[in-house]
């Protein structure tokens, strides 16, 4: 094990690490009840197939994607690996902000939603603190404008708008369970010997 993982075995950042995955867990957990209460198209579904025109309308929105997670292994940087997922978690807060906001209806889950990512992006920074990474900047104004700038015109058509929140849902899960996994595999290297409940907690 790279003497950086090593340095991580210490109760502080175990706390932290079991923390964030409680808090995706929940995020993972909410984000259908959140896509039921704001989306009411019935063909779009987290668990549908995309139709043509959903399709479509995907390239024309053109939202931006985080970057696939690495897969977690003992040779990874764990300085890099949390920075992908704290960019990543930083890009959809940013998304479901800029696109609840120009909704015509943005029911509670949803601010639901952003608390849970607000709170995971804290306990991702008290991991990154310990690393010695020094995190980026937690908020992305200029990523925000140019959001709000290019979908103001496009979301005021009630069908768009929903298909913006379904995909942006969409992605927010799929992120989620990459994340979820990251967290686990990084426990399961850093805290091999934690008892069962712990292990079971994190499955």
């Amino acid at each position: 094990m790279p003497a950086m993982w090593r340095d991580m075995q210490n109760p502080a950042f175990e706390n932290a690490l079991e923390n964030g995955h409680s808090l995706i867990s929940k995020i993972l957990n909410d984000t259908p009840a959140a896509h039921k209460a704001w989306i009411h198209t019935e063909s779009l579904s987290l668990d549908g197939n995309d139709s043509g025109k959903l399709q479509y309308l995907k390239e024309v929105l053109n939202l931006t994607t985080a970057p696939a997670l690495k897969p977690i292994s003992d040779s990874l940087n764990l300085g890099d690996c949390l920075g992908q997922i704290a960019e990543g978690l930083r890009l959809h807060q940013t998304l479901l902000t800029v696109v609840s906001n120009l909704a015509l209806v943005k029911p509670e889950e949803v601010d639901g939603l952003l608390y849970d990512i607000r709170d995971l992006l804290i306990q991702v920074k008290k991991m990154q603190s310990q690393t010695g990474v020094t995190s980026a900047p937690e908020t992305q104004e200029d990523l925000k404008s140019q959001l709000q700038k290019n979908l103001a015109p496009q979301l005021e058509d009630e069908y768009t708008s929903q298909v913006a929140a379904h995909l942006v849902l969409l992605h927010l899960r799929d992120f989620s369970q990459d994340v979820s996994r990251s967290f686990r595999s990084m426990h399961s290297i850093l805290f091999p010997d934690s008892d069962s409940q712990t292990t079971v907690a994190l499955n």
